[in-house]
């Protein structure tokens, strides 16, 4: 349940933020152990349940933060005075309130990897993590470039695969369109005349008056149903467990699942890499890495890997009993702990996909525009065929009486 509340905060400000809590008497306890005090609440629309409220700051601004906060730690300037600087500066007001809220709890004491955890969903988990190793090293201001070298990397790739598929994408919705639009309000309207021809029509012409009038007369059913399986859809990937055997089955879908696969291998050992760099503990980096890998199968597999190498396993061993991984990014692995480079070879093995996804999706790419326009041109000739036939054999019949 989300509640929208006026809190008055340590420092004597009065803020409306939205907060999550099963109840409001667990609100009203989470609010006091992070030391405000609540004037006013009410339940929130539940917005985000739809997806329409943003639960995360935009990659974007927390790039460009994490490089400006690098500089100014790098220059000198104390850490709640660069946390002043770059609230000045910040004009997304999600990103704004809750930079306010992690001031505000520097201020009184809480250490900055701790302020940004409170944040739940609004960071990803790699952020606070390399957080907590920069704190610990003393060595805030690199750690907090490392980040930034880590998210610019992964936002490059996963706009590579974005742009990839906007075209595709794009031409399929527009032959279903085109072909939705012809057998609605086009085809029908000419059934009378080729009716008044007064001859035999094509079988190409009366299967697709059949499908024009089967789907005209059926419109409202087959959007109902349409309705119905995408409300079911939506309803079972909310139930537990379900986007985990969702992301398992596309993991097997021939050649496409291959791709995914690489991708949530490249996230996985570069966040590794990133957090072993900064000198995060080995069980604790995967742990975080788990949590940043995309594919919610994987994810769930390496959160097992865990407790293999707290009792005592190799992490090859560890990534191998997952049965997720394929053997080149374990091979690589078992080398990296044998000589102790195990941060420099997670980084070859991203960077060896990353090169890889390139490649395959361009090759893909350059298939599946081809076979789209070919496909689109065969069903829109073929229903401009259909619907032109039976003019033809009319033209031909006239000429052959004279």
């Amino acid at each position: 349940m989300e509640y929208v509340c006026r809190v008055g905060t340590p420092s004597g400000e009065i803020v409306e933020r939205t907060f999550s809590a099963p109840d409001e008497r667990s609100l009203r306890a989470e609010l006091e152990q992070q030391g405000y005090y609540l004037l006013g609440v009410r339940r929130g629309l539940g917005l985000s349940l739809l997806r329409l409220r943003p639960r995360r700051v935009d990659p974007g601004l927390l790039l460009i933060f994490a490089q400006e906060l690098a500089a100014l730690l790098k220059a000198g300037l104390p850490l709640f005075q660069s946390l002043d600087v770059m609230l000045d500066r910040q004009r997304d007001p999600v990103f704004r309130q809750s930079l306010t809220t992690v001031r505000e709890k520097v201020k009184s004491g809480v250490a900055l990897s701790d302020a940004f955890r409170q944040e739940g969903e609004l960071y990803p988990p790699i952020f606070s993590a390399s957080l907590v190793a920069g704190e610990r090293s003393g060595t805030l201001d690199d750690v907090l470039r490392r980040f930034s070298r880590h998210l610019r990397l992964n936002q490059t790739l996963k706009k590579k695969a974005i742009s990839a598929s906007i075209y595709p994408l794009v031409l399929l919705t527009m032959m279903a369109l085109l072909v939705a639009v012809m057998l609605v309000f086009v085809i029908p309207q000419f059934q009378s005349f080729f009716e008044g021809l007064g001859a035999e029509l094509p079988l190409p012409t009366r299967i697709l008056l059949a499908v024009a009038a089967l789907v005209r007369a059926n419109l409202v059913w087959i959007l109902l149903v349409a309705g119905i399986a995408g409300a079911g859809a939506w309803y079972w990937l909310r139930r537990e467990g379900s986007p985990v055997a969702l992301d398992r089955g596309l993991l097997r879908v021939p050649y496409f699942g291959g791709l995914m696969r690489m991708y949530a291998t490249s996230q996985l050992m570069r966040t590794l890499s990133t957090l072993l760099a900064g000198g995060l503990p080995l069980v604790n980096a995967i742990d975080v890495a788990s949590a940043s890998v995309g594919n919610r199968a994987m994810a769930g597999a390496l959160r097992g890997a865990t407790e293999r190498i707290r009792e005592g396993a190799s992490l090859t061993g560890a990534l191998e009993s997952t049965a997720m991984l394929e053997a080149l990014p374990l091979e690589m692995v078992k080398v990296g702990e044998q000589t102790g480079a195990l941060g420099d070879m997670l980084t070859a093995i991203a960077d060896f996909y990353d090169e890889e996804l390139d490649t395959r999706m361009a090759a893909v790419l350059s298939l599946v525009e081809p076979v789209l326009l070919v496909l689109m041109a065969v069903i829109v000739a073929g229903m401009l065929l259909a619907f032109y036939l039976p003019m033809f054999q009319a033209i031909s019949a006239v000429q052959a009486t004279r």
